[in-house]
């Protein structure tokens, strides 16, 4: 699992420098502060969501409650 983890977010980087993707403002307040691709599925490395550091711990405290 966590082997999966590193190369999507290699594959994220890698993507951005590339211009294949871009790195987006924060989905939740718009911010374009701190945004870290979110990924809900390891194994669609470039399908990110974009959180800055304050959403994107929320979205992480959320799932933990939901388990």
């Amino acid at each position: 699992f966590e082997q999966f983890k590193q190369n999507a977010r290699m594959m994220v980087r890698n993507a951005i420098r590339c211009g294949i993707i871009e790195k987006l403002s924060c989905e939740v307040c718009g911010t374009d502060q701190s945004v870290d691709g979110h990924h809900d599925d390891y194994q669609k490395p470039l399908d990110v969501r974009w959180l800055c550091k304050k959403h994107h711990a929320e979205h992480h405290k959320n799932l933990k409650q939901e388990e």
